[in-house]
């Protein structure tokens, strides 16, 4: 009795919504726009027409049941007049002056009472968007609700760098269109003019108060002075500058000057003489010059002459060291040195004298001095009343000249105030443009419902375009299967339609075709699955899809002629008891022994397996009494197994599509690695993902995932990837 061993049950994934989530997320991040609007170009050059189309028809349905005609009435700010008689405009306003002021004036242009006076004009109330609309049954007018509805509907703005600003207004008939903004404007000029009327009253009024104020005082001023005039007999004054008491200030100051001049130079003589007689300031030659002059001085001078010829008649007597000689030589010596001495004497005494001389001259000139500032504080004080009472009187005289010159500014103001008032570019605002009556529709235009018809079709159609991308599931790039967590995307297999090179099959393409784009895709397939086996030293693969018509018998076939072809010995075995397809593709007998007959023991591994001309051996499914499914999971396979281990170097196995047959995860618990095939536009991330998370409770290994002819890839990556290829595989051969 065989013993079945069951494959492990899928443990229980916690956040499972979450990773969808995450992974549908990651999906619309990866969507390539460029690819996905090339495949649908001929929806979206459809909806440019289907959507001119729906403009144009809109254009001539709104054009019947609701036209609209718009037209504006223009104001312009204005920068105002400076004086009543200049010739132009004063300066231009600044843009921000300008945006700020038109910005305030249309304020004041939708206020209720410019536009209720706007609702009870007749020309508005003629209209027939007012008779139509405001007119109760009893025939009275609903002005509030018009003026509500003008509230609404006016529309009003700046027209940016320039001094204009504009009220525009849409009705359905284009007489009422300048009925009622003709009556809007005619309103807010009329509010305008009342404000300024208003302004102008007011300054003119307070202007004449300021005048009337200004004369009043003039008035009392004058008396004021009169009075002062009779009080300080005016008539009689004169200017101080040219007073008898200013001009003897004048002549005493200079007296004083001159006193304290003579008092310096006396005082610096005082001074010198004293150093002279203390020792520390030599005689001049003028001291000893006047001491040599005086009498006692010169009869020493007059007796040392005589005894200088007394001691010459000596000499000529006697020789050179006579005794009378040497007498008169000491009484010479002896009269020089008292010459000397009195003249020192007489200087001293001379400066003494002298001392005396200049401290009496000092007391003499303070003295006058002190008198003379006397003199001054009197006449200083008749000057400083006279300069009080005429400053008194010049500030009352002042004082009536700017009353004076007040007064007349005054009166020029009010002049210029009322000649303002009649020139017509005095005002803020100015009617700059009055509304026509529209010639055109401003609502609908072809030119604005055409493309718009368009661009609404076109967004929806590219909105639905990538709605439908983002939650179709469907795996239809590599891209698609990358999200996944833990998938490995081991290599692309294009459709055999975009194969460039017109590969005849894909059935052993890459032994048929080998410079096709099919083949050479199936080779770089085989190098990651090839790695992923020797990594670990893995021996049996098995090769299973999700749905049906995944593409596994074809792929397997292709990499084990890819893996004969790198040297690999290669076992194919057909693991498919259901379809089995693998003799047909290889060409050998269909229903054969094989695979069945092993596990009933009515064949050996001899006996059953052949060789193709590809260098592959295959196992097929055996005859179809023997397939029977049960028997797959049974130990007589893993003895098997292992025999096939020691006898090649691969073994590959071809399952049958999981979704439909349970014994795909039985082979794939009895072998070391697997290899997930997807076909491309048929089967789901979801699918994909279920199976990833069966096989990893499986014994085996998920080398990874093949995605089979992915489609709508014209023009694009993978389309330039296989002419590239194409074409470098045509010049090689």
């Amino acid at each position: 009795m065989s013993t079945v061993t069951p494959s492990r049950p899928a443990a229980p994934r916690t956040g499972a919504s979450r990773t969808r989530m995450q992974a549908a997320t990651t999906r619309a991040a990866n969507i390539d726009p460029f690819r996905v609007l090339r495949r649908h170009l001929l929806w979206i050059i459809l909806s440019v027409f289907v959507g001119a189309a729906l403009g144009g028809v809109s254009f001539f349905l709104l054009k019947k049941v609701y036209p609209l005609y718009t037209g504006q009435v223009v104001f312009e700010i204005q920068s105002g007049v400076r004086e009543a008689a200049e010739v132009g405009a004063g300066d231009p306003l600044r843009d921000d002056d300008v945006y700020r002021m038109a910005k305030t004036e249309l304020v004041l242009l939708v206020d209720r009472s410019v536009l209720g006076a706007a609702a009870n004009d007749p020309r508005l109330q003629k209209s027939e968007w007012f008779m139509n609309n405001f007119v109760a049954e009893d025939g009275s007018l609903l002005v509030a609700e018009a003026v509500d509805k003008l509230e609404d509907s006016l529309d009003v703005d700046v027209v940016r760098g320039t001094e204009l600003f504009e009220a525009g207004w849409s009705a359905h008939v284009r007489e009422d269109v300048p009925k009622i903004l003709d009556a809007v404007a005619d309103a807010y000029l009329s509010r305008v003019e009342m404000s300024e009327n208003e302004v102008y009253n007011t300054n003119l009024e307070s202007f004449n108060n300021q005048l009337m104020e200004t004369t009043d005082e003039i008035d009392s001023l004058d008396d004021d002075i009169k009075r002062y005039i009779a009080d300080h007999d005016i008539q009689s004054m004169v200017d101080s500058r040219y007073h008898t008491a200013a001009y003897a200030l004048r002549a005493i100051t200079q007296q004083i000057e001159a006193a304290r001049s003579g008092q310096s130079i006396a005082y610096t003589n005082y001074l010198q003489i004293a150093a002279k007689i203390e020792g520390t300031l030599e005689y001049s030659p003028e001291d000893i010059l006047e001491a040599e002059m005086d009498y006692a001085v010169v009869n020493h001078v007059r007796t040392e002459e005589a005894m200088k010829v007394e001691l010459r008649v000596l000499r000529d007597q006697y020789n050179g060291d006579h005794m009378m000689i040497r007498k008169a030589e000491n009484r010479l010596a002896a009269s020089a040195a008292e010459r000397k001495a009195k003249i020192e004497e007489v200087i001293k005494r001379n400066l003494h004298a002298k001392l005396k001389m200049f401290a009496a001259e000092m007391e003499k000139l303070q003295q006058a001095i002190d008198t003379l500032e006397e003199e001054t504080d009197k006449e200083s004080e008749v000057l400083r009343t006279l300069a009080s009472e005429q400053s008194v009187f010049q500030s009352k005289l002042t004082k009536r000249e700017y009353l004076e010159e007040s007064r007349a500014a005054d009166s020029d103001l009010i002049k210029e105030i009322k000649m303002m008032k009649f020139r017509a570019d005095a005002s803020r605002v100015r009617l700059y443009q009055r509304a026509i009556t529209p010639r055109e529709l401003s609502f609908p235009r072809p030119e604005i419902m055409v493309p718009l018809g368009v661009l609404v079709v076109l967004a929806l159609t590219v909105g639905v375009i990538f709605i439908r991308e983002i939650t179709d599931q469907r795996v239809k790039t590599a891209s698609d299967l990358s999200i996944l967590p833990g998938a490995r995307v081991l290599g692309v297999i294009p459709d055999l339609d975009d194969d460039p090179t017109k590969c005849g099959a894909a059935e052993m393409a890459i032994r048929k075709f080998p410079n096709s784009v099919l083949a050479e895709s199936y080779r770089q397939a085989c190098t990651p699955i090839l790695k992923g086996i020797d990594h670990v030293g893995h021996q049996t693969v098995v090769f299973l899809g999700g749905l049906p018509g995944a593409g596994t018998t074809t792929t397997m076939c292709n990499v084990a002629a890819g893996f004969a072809g790198a040297g690999r010995k290669v076992l194919v075995v057909d693991g498919n008891f259901r379809r089995p397809r693998l003799a047909g593709i290889m060409g050998i007998e269909a229903d054969g022994p094989g695979l069945g007959d092993l596990l009933a023991g009515s064949a050996t591994l001899d006996e059953t397996i052949a060789e193709t001309e590809f260098g592959v051996s295959v196992l097929p499914a055996g005859t179809p009494a023997t397939r029977i499914i049960e028997r797959l999971n049974t130990l007589k396979l893993d003895s098997l197994v292992a025999e096939m281990r020691g006898r090649f170097d691969l073994v590959l196995f071809d399952a049958p599509p999981a979704v439909v047959a349970g014994d795909a995860l039985v082979l794939a618990n009895k072998l070391d690695a697997a290899v997930l095939i997807v076909r491309a536009n048929r089967e789901h991330r979801g699918l994909v993902a279920r199976l990833m998370n069966q096989l990893s409770d499986t014994k085996c290994e998920l080398l990874g995932l093949l995605l089979n002819r992915p489609r709508g890839t014209a023009g694009g990556y993978f389309k330039k990837n296989f002419a590239t290829m194409a074409a470098y595989g045509a010049k090689a051969s």
